[in-house]
């Protein structure tokens, strides 16, 4: 829980300064996109009034409005696009997922009675996406075949999120979402390959 600043159990404080006021500070994100910091971790600057020593491990780490990760998982815009953008301003994922369980609730549970054959067999199949496009064209949402086919993963990661959750619970939104989740996979990874103890990062 945080009321103002962010602080490590060291007590250092990582929060990025307020000096230039709170427009620029909610402005530090979009910055940080165009800057490519986002992308590869060698567009990130850390000035050397930024190092700090670690206490146990003496290890030189950065703060100053967050903290460099050990492993930089590049953030992938790749499956974004307008038409994706547009059906989820106009709440096109959340309205057809409400109404399509309204009709077809008791075969669903009936074919997953539970949250983890949903979560690993339901499929989103062409079918479906033709009923969202169609209801999405009622709300006022061109279909763009070319944005589709740019986040057709996202579409469909999304749409499964919202029926599971409206079929089970937010749990299984958040579930389904971390599938595709990049940093997720790659800590998952991490952690199951022991990556933090090859670059003797461990806690000691």
């Amino acid at each position: 829980m945080t009321i103002q600043r962010y602080y490590t159990p060291s007590g250092r404080c990582i929060q990025r300064p307020y000096d230039e006021g709170v427009k620029e500070y909610h402005k530090d994100l979009s910055k940080r996109l165009s800057g490519g910091e986002l992308m590869s971790a060698d567009s990130i600057d850390f000035p050397d009034s930024l190092k700090f020593e670690t206490r146990i491990n003496k290890r030189t780490v950065y703060g100053g409005g967050g903290i460099m990760p050990d492993i930089f998982v590049p953030a992938d815009t790749t499956g974004r696009s307008d038409y994706y953008f547009k059906l989820l301003r106009k709440g096109v994922f959340n309205q057809f997922s409400l109404t399509y369980l309204d009709q077809n609730r008791d075969q669903l549970a009936a074919a997953y009675p539970d949250k983890y054959g949903f979560v690993n067999d339901f499929q989103v199949d062409s079918n479906l996406i033709k009923q969202l496009v169609a209801y999405g064209e009622k709300q006022g949402v061109e279909y763009v075949e070319e944005d589709y086919n740019t986040s057709e993963k996202q579409i469909k990661n999304l749409l499964k999120a919202y029926l599971g959750r409206g079929l089970f619970n937010s749990g299984v939104y958040i579930q389904v979402l971390n599938q595709n989740d990049p940093t997720l996979n790659q800590a998952i990874e991490a952690i199951e390959g022991k990556t933090f103890n090859k670059l003797k990062l461990e806690y000691k």
